[in-house]
Formats: structure tokens, sequence, C-alpha cells
């Protein structure tokens, strides 16, 4: 039925496309090329953007991705470009990258689908690339300013951003505060094998978070076409959450007070990034690139919890952690023209990753904490890798472009302290991709690409949740799985600002990342052997001037998928956990040019997760169950302030739940015998934001 839905939805964005295209002429302004769309500054007037975050948001068929969280610079390719190249960051998102540079200060964007000879796309479909303005005005002030209500709470944030030039040198220094409150309320039962009730719980929560977050950027642009980047950030991240939970249990067909339950957690993280490029041409089809980067990150985290009852406390758990991470990466690019039709690119990088994690278990029964000893709990983890790789681009005419590589990575995995073990790793990582021009409007791509995961650090470490007790153990035998991708995708842009998109694509997975059972005691990260996955997806944007709302869009995305893996546990296929198999939004916006006011709403009907472990099994659903309210939110905005745009949202309008199920086994999940439910249902209220943004 999913799928049967998607077509049917698809037939009819086709017959709206089809009369959007009779009924509107393509701007001048978004001057279309075969495979690059150029969106000049008149594209975007209707919109009064102050920043180019602002301007990238209104691009047709387009969604900002950061690239994956991963450790290595070559995997982490999010898909913006400043003036053709990517920025020399990791732990900097590409919204924030954005939001500091000023609107006036883009000439104009370029949206490249497919490949491009002269363009790093990376073995991704879709890129936008920011044309900064030459000579421009170059002293450019951006601020933002935003203040959040939710359930009696009001938490202020705000940027200030100054650009100036210094001898020819472009800088870009800036502070940001970021943080909020997540206060959520709800009931919670747990029912015996039987369904009986045992417990009722009634349940709230509070967290709070908060961030500061210095940056710098440097650009140096030479006589001879030499450019210099560097680019620093720093940011102190502090978070709090404190649970409390009222048990009630029924005595002789009444609800009598049980116990109190509560749960602390406060951390404390400080890290600074240092990184650069420097680029040079030799000759007229050879460009040199250097690229360095360096991160460290300290952690430390103190998470307790305790249960009294009338009689006084009945039990204390304590928790300590820290955790020393730091990565430095070495990357040679060299990008060789061989005119109009050819293009090869070289690469060779180095990463050197260390983790020092220590934790601590004490429990008090009444008689003061005790230490208690876990397995994997202080050690040390380092990686050394290296990556060559070599990719050419041909473009052998106006319809067609192919693009090939060959990745080849190395590695030596070692791990001291608790756990000893040292491994070594090599994978070669083929890809192949080509873009069909079909029309001016229409293009097709398919692509076949072998990835491998990189492996979390912190799945090498025990980890301790106190408020759902649970122990994951940490693995030494932890591999990387690895995944040949195949995937199509055709496009279709229409008038000046619709387009639709359908791809599906079909994973294979080698050594799939999971849950495994150790000494059937504990739970740990591990492998699980085979696995596939498939997801067909659909994204649009309708312009809705054929139906009377001039200058309105509706976005829509929607994708369906299924997995199967064979569980450790049970012997059984099943779904892999942890991982989204459908899901659909929308978001519409109206901008009223003459009064210069935008209006709009999202609505996302919320995901489900599932977890498998040995003694239990989760669902979890972000938005409620069936039949409940899904999330939905408004906005209102103005420009009539020169210089500023205010905003103000409200999120959450209809208050939707988040549900968890959790279900015990007696003895491991393969046994099938329920011993108990537990049924979770939290609401975090509606959230008011005011924000307001200029530039000067």
């Amino acid at each position: 039925m999913r799928i049967v839905s998607i077509c049917v939805g698809f037939g009819l964005w086709q017959g709206l496309a089809q009369a959007a295209d009779t009924s509107q002429k393509a701007d001048v302004s978004a001057a279309r090329t075969e495979g690059v769309s150029v969106y000049n500054s008149d594209f975007f007037t209707d919109y009064f953007p102050v920043t180019a975050l602002d301007m990238v948001r209104q691009i047709p068929g387009f969604s900002i991705d950061n690239g994956d969280n991963v450790r290595g610079f070559g995997g982490a390719a999010g898909n913006i470009l400043i003036d053709g190249e990517r920025p020399s960051t990791k732990s900097d998102n590409l919204n924030s990258i954005l939001q500091r540079i000023s609107a006036q200060r883009v000439d104009h964007i370029e949206l490249i689908r497919g490949s491009s000879p002269d363009i790093d796309m990376r073995g991704l479909s879709r890129v936008v690339n920011v044309i900064l303005a030459i000579g421009g005005d170059a002293d450019r002030n951006n601020w933002s300013f935003e203040s959040t209500f939710s359930r009696d709470r009001v938490v202020v944030n705000g940027e200030f951003v100054h650009n100036f030039d210094l001898a020819g040198t472009d800088i870009t220094i800036g502070i940001s505060r970021g943080g909020g409150p997540f206060r959520s309320l709800g009931i919670e039962r747990r029912l015996g094998g039987d369904g009986a009730l045992q417990e009722r719980r009634d349940e709230a929560a509070q967290q709070n978070f908060a961030f500061w977050a210095p940056t710098f950027n440097l650009e140096k642009k030479f006589a001879n076409e030499h450019v210099l980047h560097l680019s620093a950030k720093g940011n102190d991240f502090r978070f709090l959450n404190d649970e409390f939970s009222f048990v009630e249990a029924p005595l002789n067909g009444v609800l009598t007070f049980l116990r109190f339950d509560t749960s602390a957690a406060k951390t404390h993280s400080a890290s600074t990034e240092f990184g650069g490029d420097y680029s040079f041409p030799i000759g007229e089809s050879l460009d040199v690139k250097f690229i360095g980067l360096r991160n460290d990150n300290t952690g430390k985290g103190i998470f307790s919890s305790s249960t009294m009852s009338v009689s006084g406390l009945l039990s204390a758990s304590r928790v300590t952690t820290r955790d020393v991470t730091s990565e430095t990466i070495s990357r040679l690019v060299l990008d060789w023209s061989l005119g109009k039709k050819h293009s090869v690119q070289f690469t060779a990088e180095g990463a050197l990753n260390d983790l020092d994690a220590n934790l601590l278990l004490e429990l008090d029964s009444g008689n003061g904490f005790e230490i208690i000893d876990l397995p994997v709990s202080n050690t040390k983890v380092k990686e050394r890798r290296g990556e060559v790789s070599a990719s050419w681009v041909f473009v052998p005419n106006s319809k067609w472009t192919l693009e090939s590589g060959l990745k080849f990575e190395k590695s030596r995995l070692s791990q001291s302290g608790d756990a000893s073990r040292t491994r070594h790793f090599s994978f070669p990582k083929p890809s192949f991709s080509a873009s069909y021009n079909m029309s001016e409007k229409n293009q097709l791509r398919l692509s076949a690409e072998r990835k491998v995961a990189q492996l979390n650090f912190n799945d090498f470490v025990t980890s301790v949740n106190l408020t759902d007790d649970l122990t994951d153990v940490g693995n030494p035998e932890l591999e990387p799985d690895r995944t040949w991708t195949v995937k199509a995708e055709w496009e279709r842009r229409f008038a000046q600002k619709g387009s639709v998109s359908i791809n599906a694509n079909r994973d294979w997975i080698t050594q799939v990342q999971g849950r495994v059972p150790i000494d059937n005691a504990f739970d740990a990260p591990g492998n699980l052997g085979g696995a596939s996955r498939w997801r067909l997806e659909m994204v649009a944007r309708l312009p809705l001037d054929m139906l009377g709302l001039k200058n309105a869009t509706l976005d829509a995305t929607g994708f369906v998928g299924d997995s199967s893996v064979t569980d450790p546990v049970t012997g059984q296929r099943r779904k892999l956990g942890r991982k989204r198999h459908r899901n659909f939004e929308f978001e519409f916006r109206q901008d009223l040019s003459a009064q210069r006011i935008a209006w709009g709403w999202a609505y996302n009907n919320g995901v489900t997760r599932r977890q498998f472990r040995l003694f239990e099994q989760q669902t979890s659903r972000n938005g409620g169950g069936m039949g409940s309210p899904r999330a939905f939110s408004a906005f209102i905005e103005t420009t009539r302030i020169a210089g500023m745009t205010a905003t103000f949202d409200i999120r959450n309008i209809f208050n939707r739940p988040n549900t968890r199920i959790r279900t015990f086994f007696d003895g491991p999940r393969s046994d099938g015998i329920v011993q108990a439910t537990e049924s979770q249902r939290r609401t975090a209220g509606l959230r008011y934001r005011l924000q307001l943004r200029g530039s000067f």
C-alpha cells in the first residue's frame, strides 16, 4: 500500500507539474545549462534574504546535507561549495557557514546535478556552489537574536559575525550562543506477562543545554592564483538532564504509592578545531591542494539515579565518565584537467585518531557506594589510516557525463587497557556513476558504489544507561561494515521554482553493525553478518500559482523502505534496528512580496525505530502511535524593517507525543517468554520562538 500511495502521489505531482509548465515560463534569473541551474540575485528578490543560508533554502529540489559524521576528511563531504571549494572543516556545519555569509556578498548560486569535470562532486548527485561577488563590500556584520519559550521557560540565543578586509585578506570572526530547554511529561505503565498492571509511573523530565562557539575564518588570494584558507572553531557545551518518576502499584484494587525514582545527568565537553588548505595551479591543467585538520575534544560526565520509598533510600547508582579524543588529518588533492571532456583527480589522505576513555560505576544498596567492576571500562584506542584514490570524469557529449573512481583504504587499529587487541584492515572501494540529460528539464542518474563504514570509537568502550538500566560492553572485535549500493534517480525541473525527483536504491551489506550477546549476560556493539536494504524516495517542490496562490510553494518529501538481517539471538530474519523505514513531510510557504510578509506551515508524520537486545526489544515512535496527532508547526515572517528579518513560529502545535514500548523477556528473546512490558507516552508541549536576523 505504501508503494501504491507513492506511485499515485507521483502521478498527481506529474500532472500538476505539466500544468505548471504550461502556465509559467522559466525566469531568466534561473538560466539553465545541461546539468547546471544558475540562480542570479533576481531569483531571490521576493524572499528578501539576509544571509546566504536564506538563499540556498529557496533552491528548488535541494536540501542541505552536512555529510557523514565520520573520521577522515574525504568521507565527510557535504553538498555545499563556496566558490567551487569545500570548507576545510568537520565540526562546523554548513548551515552555520552559510549563515555567516551576507546575502549582499553572493553574486549567484549554481545547482549542479550529476557530475561535472571541473567540480569535486565526491559521489553526490547534486551540490550547490555559492559564488561570492568579486570586489564587493567585504566589511559586513551579521547578527541574530532568538528567544524560545516552552512550558514557562525562556532561553535567549544569538550570534554576531564580523567580516572585514585586512591588507587584501578576507577575515571573518564570530561568536554564537545556543541552547534550549526541553521539558516532557507523561505516564508509563508496566504490565506483567499476563497483562496485569504492575506499576503506574507519573514521569517528568527536564533537559537544558547551552554552548558557546567562537569562530575564525581567513581567505587570502595571491596574485599568482595561490589561495590560502585558515579556520578555527571552539565549542564549550554543557548539558543537564533531570528525570522524576512517581511510582504507584495496585493494592487491593487501589493505586498506592510504591517508590520515587530519580535520575540526573550532567556533562561538559570542550572542543577545538584548527584547519586550513593551500591551493595553487601548476601550468594550465593541474591544480594542487594541501589540506590539514586537527580536532581535540575532552568530555566529562556524571550520571546518577536513586530509588526511595516511605522507609527511605532503597538504592543508588553513580557513573563517572571521562573521554579524550583527537583527530589529525592531512590530505593532498591533484586535479588534472584534460580538456573539456576529461578530468582526473588523485588524492592521498592520512588520519590519526585517538581515544582515551574511563568509566567508573558505583552502587549503593544502603551501606555506601561500592565500585562495580565492568569489562572494557578503561581503555585506549588508536587508529592509523591511509587512503589513496583516483577518479575520472568523462563528458562524451552534452547528454552524458560518466564518472568512475577507485579508493583504497588501509588502517591499523589497536586497543590497550582493559582490552588488548591489534588489527589491520584494507578495503578497495570502487564507484561508478552516469548522468543522462534526457532533455533540458529531465535528467537520469545511475550509480554503483562500495562504501566502508567508519567505526565509532565509543563502541569499543563499555557504556551504562542508568535511567533505562542498560549496559553495553565495549567490543574490541568490532569490524566496519561494507556496503554495495546501487541507485537510480530521475529528476524533472519545471517552471521557475518546480522540481520533482524519484530515487530508488538497494544496499547489500557485509558484516552489518548491530548489537550482539556477550556471555549470555550483556549486549555489545558487534557484527551481525550479511544484510540487505532498499528504499524508494520522492522529493518535490510544487509552485502553487496555478491554484491562485501567488509566490507559494509546497515541498514534499516521502520515502518507504525495508531491510533484512539474521537476528543473532533468535536466528530469524528481521528488520535492521535503529533505522527509519518510512516517513513523509510537507512544508508550505507563501511570500506576499508587496507586504513583505511570508507565512507557512510544516507537517511531519513521525518515524518508528526498533532496537533488539538480548533480553528485551524496544519500539519507539517520534510523533506518536496509531491515531495520535503528528508534528505540526506554523510561522509568519516579515522583512518590513530594513536590514532585518523577524520570524515568529509555533512548533509542536498538536503537542505530539513520543511513545516507547519496552518488552522484557524471561531469559533470551529466543525463548519468547514475556516477563513484562513497559509502555511510555510523553508530551513536550508547544514551543514559541521569536527570531530576529540582520546584516549591516
